[in-house]
């Protein structure tokens, strides 16, 4: 069971990191999701053609781009191109859930309050409502974001459809052919034994 304050703690670090997000730096573009979508590999792959996720990342010593669960008015004003990718509900808790993931990613999410229900984590049903709420509102924030500085991508299509990686390709005004070539097959992500959730060191209290 996680520690409550931490849980807290580490939830109003998001908000405050989501709300207020503003970079040093203009990125030409960032991808996102709730999780449980395959990003990572996409995310690796397209380092390689823009400042995006990664490069923001590591030069900024900041974490947790890819799950910013709504746009922050840095985004909006300078217009950054957002990569959006979307799974069936079902498999992404399925994903989350073989992994491990699902209350530190609900915290990611935005949620403050692990103990809204009596015993949440242990009561399947009551967890899986709660999380599959904080998806819907993930995409319905993302949805209010300018159309046309948006892709959405359906996973896991985009990782063998042509259609998709050409969307890809002119979105983000790639020239080089290359990009099609070498476009990777999924990787399926794997937890190391010293996990630690990458959004917060917090979350080695969280999870004592």
């Amino acid at each position: 069971m996680p520690n409550l304050l931490a849980y807290i703690k580490r939830g109003i670090q998001r908000k405050i990191k989501v709300n207020y997000l503003k970079l040093k730096e203009i990125p030409d573009f960032l991808v996102v999701s709730p999780g449980g979508c395959g990003s990572v590999t996409l995310i690796k792959y397209l380092e390689n053609f823009g400042k995006s996720n990664l490069y923001i990342e590591r030069k900024y010593k900041i974490h947790g781009l890819a799950h910013i669960y709504k746009p922050s008015n840095f985004l909006l004003k300078n217009k950054i191109k957002i990569i959006i990718i979307k799974r069936d509900f079902e498999d992404i808790y399925a994903s989350m859930t073989s992994r491990g993931f699902v209350r530190n990613n609900l915290n990611t999410l935005g949620d403050l309050i692990p103990f809204m229900y009596i015993n949440i984590f242990k009561n399947k049903k009551k967890l899986k409502k709660k999380y599959f709420n904080y998806l819907t509102k993930f995409y319905i924030n993302w949805e209010k974001y300018p159309q046309e500085s948006t892709l959405v991508l359906e996973y896991p299509k985009f990782y063998h459809d042509p259609v998709y990686q050409n969307e890809i390709k002119r979105f983000l005004n790639i020239r080089s052919d290359a990009f099609l070539v070498n476009f990777p097959k999924f990787e399926r992500y794997k937890k190391g034994k010293n996990f630690v959730d990458s959004s917060t060191i917090i979350a080695r209290e969280i999870y004592k």
